[in-house]
């Protein structure tokens, strides 16, 4: 009876051994195959990886295509490579302060040069035109073709002749909105009186400047000077001041109107380096038009 007891105890025991060596097998077994298309996909993804599809492989070549045309494009007429300093555009994030470059006394020798630095940089600004260099008339056409304001300073600019007398004063004026219609097809409702409202030259006629400034309202007119001043006038200064004045000057405002004058080669030589500042600032470039803030200063006569 012991024996019989015995052999059925080892029956139980083999038939767990073997039971629990099979689930041993399938577990092992299960672990191999799972571990092998793991390797596989492993390797499958690694080699997606530095290995294109033929899809990819056609983007990159249409990549490769349009660089080539923008290469192209970015040349001049004689074939030779323009960078990317060519146009400097307006960051997104603008400082909510906007400059109003005002050129004075022109058009002049330095203008057109001067144009093609505003267009460069895709910027506006207004000219306050005279007709002391007759020969260069053609740059007002230009001038308001590409968006840019024309105002009239003066056809002579001559000081003891426009503030002889008011009516010397708007005959002169009248003359320079003939040339500025004859260029563009249309009078222009803004100006700027030589040496700025605030001008001490005419006082050899007392009054005038009050009375000019009452007239021009009656008119319907708009004038502007200036709360920067460039300095550009002076003769012995250096397009590096300049800049400098410039920079300093229209931290200070809003809206900066500033004066500059596009008859002075060393004003002209620097205005793409104080665009670029500029606009690398956040500041934004704009027109002046008739409802914009004149800047005004006090009438001295």
């Amino acid at each position: 009876m012991a024996k019989q007891n015995f052999e059925t105890i080892a029956k139980k025991r083999a038939l767990f051994s073997q039971r629990v060596i099979t689930l041993v097998l399938i577990f092992v077994g299960i672990f191999t195959v799972t571990y092998i298309v793991g390797l596989a996909a492993t390797r499958h993804n690694a080699r997606a990886l530095v290995e294109p599809t033929d899809s990819q492989s056609v983007d990159a070549d249409a990549e490769t295509k349009d660089g080539e045309d923008a290469d192209s494009e970015n040349t001049d007429e004689t074939g030779n490579a323009q960078t990317d300093e060519q146009t400097t555009a307006a960051p997104e994030n603008s400082n909510g302060r906007t400059i109003y470059l005002t050129f004075d006394d022109g058009p002049g020798p330095y203008t057109e040069r001067l144009l093609d630095i505003l267009k460069k940089h895709d910027v506006k600004a207004t000219f306050f035109l005279t007709h002391v260099y007759s020969q260069y008339e053609s740059m007002i056409k230009r001038e308001a073709k590409e968006g840019h304001a024309v105002a009239v300073h003066s056809y002579t600019h001559d000081y003891n002749k426009i503030y002889a007398s008011t009516d010397a004063y708007w005959q002169d004026f009248n003359a320079m909105q003939e040339v500025i219609k004859a260029q563009t097809g249309a009078e222009t409702k803004m100006f700027r009186f030589p040496g700025g409202s605030s001008n001490t030259v005419s006082k050899n006629t007392p009054g005038i400047m009050t009375e000019l400034v009452k007239q021009a309202g009656e008119k319907g007119l708009s004038y502007f000077d200036w709360n920067v001043a460039s300095g550009d006038a002076a003769n012995n200064i250096s397009g590096a001041e300049v800049l400098q004045n410039c920079k300093v000057g229209v931290a200070n405002y809003k809206n900066a109107v500033v004066l500059c004058h596009d008859v002075k080669e060393y004003t002209v030589n620097v205005m793409d380096e104080f665009i670029t500042w500029a606009l690398s600032k956040g500041y934004t470039f704009a027109a002046l038009t008739p409802e914009s803030d004149g800047a005004h200063h006090r009438v001295n006569n």
